[in-house]
């Protein structure tokens, strides 16, 4: 274990205009851009082994992507694939990785953020300290009045009777500087699903690429300091939880990304209360491990078959997401999810500095109480959970979940239907006890 050295870079991914944009049901092409996207590379050195953590502005990267950029970083800088971690913030103002080629040209900017961040190396110290913020958050899911599970009911719906699940509040910051003081990086982790274009915005403003909150907050927290440094903002585990608390009024914003403002200023003032609060060190021993994990992909049943088909001719009308799921995700790839692969390989990922933090890499939109279960068992004193994480592999709900999804044409359960989820209820536990493993086997190694 040697003195601990520190870099980070960031370069612009923003695609051309006329790229599709993911994130939502309809089909939406980029007019225009509010702001830029962004590969943002921190990379941390012990003298013994190296770590890096690539943060994009992307709703999601398929591992045959993230796979290549690692190769293509092993390659470049000598860094094994099981040390990088490449995730993204799930903006839903970026471009499908799949139109135009984009997914060529993201990987190469990826390698060129981690090279560009080996070649800033410097004699560095690191903190880390945690703050709180439950104001912006809400579980998504709610039981309601006739039994069943809706997704986003609706703000102040009468029939809602209470969330059907919890929230993280947690917000995780870790800062790399240089001796003299001056910030090389920031990397902060908060469960939030994201928040974007305002409800109140005009239509065309939908067409337009921004990275959402996560820019927003990188520009507040600079400003704040009155620094440049390369300002990351992870995403927790929050594949249940969103912007704002359906049981509570919402009020309007009266301007474009108004509510990413005002959470993103949240944020950057709990995250500045938690940096002021940090002890510095420069020797941490570090540590990685990614093991791939297999699991069962969930096939459609024939109800399921039949009321897609019914809802894409129109014979049925869609009246909650998990009707929009049905009509918009998994009927038009009907012949894609038919003929899948029995099974899915995929990554599960731990980073470690010294006993004192954790970075869980999770490669979807995973349950909130996934993410609480990983940290309330962590021998480590600080986990991040970062989800979608060297893979997209749709939904990770829990086995509860699962059974409370009820029927097709009466629930609205949305991450539970088969297009945005495409694993066996069981995917969630077999990641959870993956990644508790591996954390502890680490934790034992940095202890002996």
């Amino acid at each position: 274990m040697g003195c601990l050295k520190a870099g980070a870079a960031i370069v612009d991914v923003t695609p051309p205009l006329g790229i599709r944009i993911s994130g939502y049901f309809e089909e939406r092409v980029a007019r225009d851009i509010h702001d830029p996207l962004f590969a943002k590379a921190l990379v941390l050195d012990d003298c013994e082994t190296r770590l890096a953590v690539v943060v994009c502005d992307l709703i999601g990267i398929e591992r045959r992507y993230l796979d290549k950029a690692k190769h293509m970083i092993y390659e470049r800088t000598g860094i094994a694939p099981s040390n990088v971690l490449i995730c993204c913030t799930h903006t839903h103002t970026g471009p499908d990785v799949e139109d135009m080629d984009y997914g060529g040209f993201l990987t190469r900017r990826i390698v060129d953020a981690v090279q560009l961040a080996v070649n800033r190396l410097t004699d560095a110290e690191l903190g880390v300290e945690r703050e709180e913020e439950a104001k912006p958050l809400g579980n998504r899911r709610f039981y309601m009045k006739d039994g069943t599970v809706w997704t986003n009911p609706g703000v102040l719906n009468p029939n809602i009777v209470k969330p059907a699940g919890p929230i993280d509040p947690e917000i995780n910051v870790l800062c790399v500087r240089k001796l003299n003081g001056d910030t090389i990086g920031l990397m902060a982790n908060y469960a939030m699903h994201y928040a974007g274009l305002s409800p109140t915005e005009k239509r065309e403003d939908m067409y337009t690429i921004s990275a959402d909150y996560f820019g927003v907050f990188s520009n507040i927290i600079q400003c704040i300091r009155g620094e440049e440094f390369v300002a990351m903002l992870t995403n927790g585990a929050c594949g249940d939880v969103i912007m704002f608390d359906a049981m509570k009024p919402h009020r309007d914003v009266n301007r474009l990304f108004g509510h990413a403002e005002r959470v993103a200023c949240l944020l950057a003032g709990k995250t500045i209360w938690a940096w002021n609060q940090m002890h510095f060190k420069n020797r941490f021993k570090l540590t990685a491990s990614m093991e791939e994990v297999v699991i069962p992909r969930r096939f459609p049943t024939e109800e399921e078959l039949k009321f897609a088909s019914k809802l894409a001719r129109g014979e049925v009308k869609a009246v909650n997401m998990r009707h929009y799921a049905l009509k918009y995700f998994f009927h038009p790839k009907l012949d894609t999810f038919l003929n899948a692969p029995k099974y899915v390989k995929t990554w599960v990922q731990v980073l470690g500095v010294g006993d004192l933090v954790a970075l869980v890499g999770l490669p979807g939109e995973i349950f909130v109480e996934h993410g609480l279960k990983i940290k309330k068992e962590s021998p480590f004193k600080y986990t991040f959970i970062c989800e979608l994480a060297n893979d997209y592999i749709g939904y990770v709900p829990t086995v509860k979940a699962f059974r409370e999804e009820g029927d097709l044409t009466s629930s609205g359960s949305y991450e539970t239907t088969i297009g945005p989820n495409i694993l066996t209820p069981e995917a969630g536990d077999i990641m959870v006890e993956t990644a508790l493993k591996t954390m502890n086997r680490l934790y034992e190694t940095v202890r002996e």
